[in-house]
């Protein structure tokens, strides 16, 4: 029975144990904070061993890019999606900027791990060269969604999509953060509302 398991587990192809183990970091992290994070404890949580936590990652970073790479790659689905429904700019921008909202509710824990790792950044240079390329790779999917959507409308957008998607980006951070500690639901509505409603008017003919 135990070489059957073994052998299970040898043959599942890397990419899938890397999905595995990623859900498992976040998980241990979520759970006991993300300065807690250690391939043991991933190892322990996933239910595999610590060999194959270490040929599926080289290191902790590179498992900690794959928990930030996941989160953008959930995110910006979420946010293309909504974008590319019918409707009036700011109904749109609305439609996307509750649907972040909605994801942040459903899953706190998950925003308040990626604001940890970031934060920590502050005091590690590895990791905080991970942040950097998350906060890129964020920058430039927010511009393509903003870019998408004028494009959709044959409109232009007041200012460059880069600074405008950074100002969105950063709102939303910042907003996410205080809702974390306050979990005042109808101030987040209310301010996400406003971003749609100012995003929207940028736009033109």
């Amino acid at each position: 029975m135990s070489g059957r398991a073994k052998a299970t587990r040898a043959h599942v192809p890397v990419e899938e144990r890397r999905r595995q183990l990623t859900r498992a970091a976040m998980e241990v992290m979520q759970d006991q904070g993300a300065w807690s994070l250690t391939t043991r404890a991933v190892a322990q949580r996933a239910g595999v061993p610590l060999g194959a936590v270490h040929y599926a990652f080289h290191s902790k970073a590179e498992l900690i890019a794959a928990v930030f790479a996941a989160d953008i790659d959930s995110a910006m689905q979420l946010i293309h999606r909504a974008a590319q429904q019918e409707g009036a700019p700011e109904q749109v921008l609305g439609e996307a900027l509750r649907a972040c909202a909605a994801s942040l509710r459903d899953e706190p824990g998950v925003e308040l791990v990626l604001q940890e790792l970031t934060l920590m950044g502050a005091r590690d240079e590895v990791l905080a060269a991970l942040a950097r390329e998350s906060i890129q790779d964020y920058r430039a999917g927010m511009a393509r969604v903003l870019e998408e959507l004028a494009a959709s409308r044959d409109l232009r957008w007041d200012a460059d999509v880069k600074v405008l998607g950074e100002m969105v980006f950063a709102q939303l951070v910042g907003l996410s953060q205080n809702w974390l500690a306050s979990r005042d639901d109808a101030l987040l509505d209310a301010c996400l509302a406003d971003l749609a409603r100012q995003l929207a008017g940028r736009l033109q003919a």
